[in-house]
């Protein structure tokens, strides 16, 4: 016999030797656990596909202020990448910070002050990312009365809101002069009094009032309180410490589809104004369309073309230091406290 097929026959032999021998009923039971474990993969597969649901809680209503994440929910992004979102209008005598640490996966927007205020106040809350680097707090005054930097307020009487005190303060301690230089008030949300001239400047948001001034004819300054000294950011993403803990890629994901959904909303201001005329009462197609326009700049303020939903370490210190320097604040804020810089997209 040729040594190759002796070689054959012997290894033909040995496979027959350790061939195993099955029970008859053994194949129909391995067949079942085969058929037992591909189901569980299958049903793991679809749980795990199944969008996380999220509740986003705004600082307002959800209008063109929000542009971004009311047209990455809009064409179902956010679902794409297994978020399932829901934008919450802000309550009558509820706290946007308070309510995002006591429910879970709850992500909120506010005014980088307001975060520094309620961690102070021991709230377990951070930062992760911000939509504008920026913020539209700012002076208003009618063009007529000369106001075009800090120093211009020397003398004249201005209105504040209760929450918008602190921030003038900043800017007219950066600006050098003396806070008793200039008459504050605290006044509401009217602005006849600016119209009919019982205060030179009022406090106001430049996406939203100044936007509305201008659309009525009225020629207006707008002093942004970001651009003499006051460090501070608008609609700043916050979330539990919790959440971010247990959760950081779903978070991660929310920032990525969000960074989207602002960079396509700039480009179709329209559509913005059409969606939110068709679901908020009383807004008006305009006024909607001027506050995508009006915020545009302070998108990429910081950082240019790229760095949409990004927040600055730096800025973070020149808030956190200015809080700290104030007499009544309750706690010194570290950085470490306010933000985190891991998720940015």
């Amino acid at each position: 016999m040729a040594l190759p097929e002796a070689m054959a026959r012997v290894g033909h032999a040995r496979r027959r030797r350790l061939k195993p021998k099955l029970h008859p009923d053994e194949p129909i039971a391995m067949n079942a656990h085969r058929i037992l474990l591909c189901l569980m993969i299958l049903a793991g597969r679809l749980a795990a596909t199944e969008p996380v649901a999220v509740t986003f809680q705004l600082d307002w209503k959800p209008t063109a202020q929000f542009a971004g994440l009311l047209l990455a929910r809009e064409r179902g992004w956010y679902r794409e990448a297994g978020i399932d979102l829901s934008l919450r209008p802000i309550p009558k005598d509820e706290g946007v910070v308070s309510n995002v640490v006591a429910h879970a996966r709850w992500i909120g927007s506010v005014e980088s002050g307001v975060l520094l205020q309620s961690r102070a106040a021991g709230l377990p809350v951070k930062a992760i990312g911000t939509m504008l680097q920026g913020t539209p707090i700012c002076l208003i005054s009618l063009r007529s009365a000369g106001i075009r930097s800090p120093r211009d307020l020397v003398g004249k009487r201005i209105g504040v809101h209760a929450d918008g005190d602190e921030a003038v303060k900043y800017m007219l301690q950066r600006a050098g002069l003396d806070r008793r230089r200039v008459e504050v008030e605290v006044v509401g949300y009217d602005l006849t009094p600016l119209l009919d001239g019982r205060y030179a400047a009022v406090q106001g948001y430049s996406i939203d009032e100044g936007v509305a001034l201008r659309q009525a004819g009225h020629d207006i300054e707008i002093l942004h309180l970001h651009d003499h000294g006051y460090a501070a950011y608008g609609q700043v993403y916050i979330t539990s410490e919790a959440f971010l803990k247990s959760e950081a890629p779903l978070l991660r994901r929310f920032l990525e589809v969000s960074r989207r959904g602002w960079a396509a909303a700039v480009r179709e201001p329209d559509t913005i104004a059409g969606m939110v005329v068709s679901t908020v009462p009383g807004t008006d197609r305009a006024h909607q369309r001027g506050t995508v326009e009006a915020l545009i700049p302070m998108l990429t303020r910081e950082g240019g073309p790229g760095s949409i939903g990004r927040m600055r370490r730096k800025t973070w210190e020149r808030a956190v230091a200015d809080f700290n320097a104030l007499p009544s604040t309750p706690r010194r804020l570290k950085v470490s406290d306010i933000a985190t810089f891991d998720l940015q997209p």
